[in-house]
């Protein structure tokens, strides 16, 4: 955060005591997604590669077959929407990456101004499709690259996304969320994170499920944001919760998530040194007022 070196690393539900303090370090694990940071960084056709897969996701749903795990995201999820619809009606508010616009309609329904953008015409295409069905006008859909968005400075009160940081460059991503937000305008996102080693194996076992640009966010991406922001927090879902996907389409599925979802809580906020391992972050932060 701006004029600030503390990093706040909080838990799933409660903010604890600030546990990494001083200049951000270079992580050990920094090398782990070394070659999809190389890319995102130097390739210019990662826009081409990025749109392409998500054309062919939003179409024929390349994806699919990673469904069954997100019935443990529960907590994460519902954190993040509420945290996202806390803005106020009359304010400004942009999904990020909207992809076919998950939250954009909700904002909208509360009287929030939504504007919502995905480099994906596929994408922007079934969500107009989505919204004039539902005889919903109040969002505008438009293409956009994410790193040259074409917004006025200080536009938002509030950006929002899920699953869209991991895709970018972070520090042209940052630099233009600080740009469009409001003073004291809030981001809000939901994002996985790269230091579990069985979530890492499952990616590799999966490469045609992503792009070979993506890079879950490790600890010193969280500490990037400090230099764009003020206010910064990460809070850290799912490590136990995971073990209910078998248990998807049972009785047995709730009750085990609750208990599991528990023990997250309590280990998380005990435990500050595992809170990287976590597969979920809700990032949040402000910009200066």
């Amino acid at each position: 955060m701006a004029g600030c070196h503390a990093w706040t690393d909080v838990s799933t539900r409660r903010v604890s005591r600030p546990v990494l303090t001083g200049a951000p370090h270079r992580d050990a694990e920094a090398g782990l997604y070394a070659n999809q940071t190389a890319s995102v960084n130097g390739d210019s056709g990662r826009l081409a590669r990025e749109q392409a897969f998500h054309d062919r996701r939003f179409s024929v749903g390349t994806r699919d077959a990673a469904d069954k795990y997100y019935v443990a995201t529960r907590a994460s999820e519902s954190f993040y929407v509420n945290r996202v619809l806390a803005a106020p009606a009359g304010s400004r508010a942009l999904e990020y990456g909207c992809g076919l616009g998950s939250h954009a309609s909700d904002l909208a329904d509360r009287g929030v101004r939504v504007d919502a953008v995905d480099l994906s015409p596929v994408a922007i295409e079934q969500a107009r499709e989505e919204e004039a069905a539902r005889g919903r006008t109040g969002v505008r859909f438009q293409v956009m690259d994410a790193h040259a968005l074409s917004y006025d400075d200080q536009t938002f009160d509030l950006v929002c996304g899920s699953g869209i940081l991991h895709h970018l460059e972070l520090s042209r991503a940052f630099a233009e969320l600080a740009r469009v937000l409001k003073p004291g305008g809030r981001v809000v996102f939901l994002e996985p994170l790269g230091h579990n080693p069985a979530i890492r194996l499952y990616r590799r076992l999966t490469p045609r499920m992503r792009t070979s640009d993506e890079h879950p966010l490790l600890v010193q991406d969280l500490r990037l944001a400090e230099a764009y922001f003020q206010h910064v927090e990460a809070r850290f879902f799912h490590l136990l919760s995971l073990a209910s996907v078998p248990l998807r389409g049972t009785r047995l599925l709730e009750p085990a998530l609750s208990v599991l979802e528990r023990l997250d809580d309590g280990l998380l906020r005990a435990l500050p040194a595992v809170r990287r391992y976590a597969w979920m972050t809700v990032l949040e932060a402000r910009r200066s007022p």
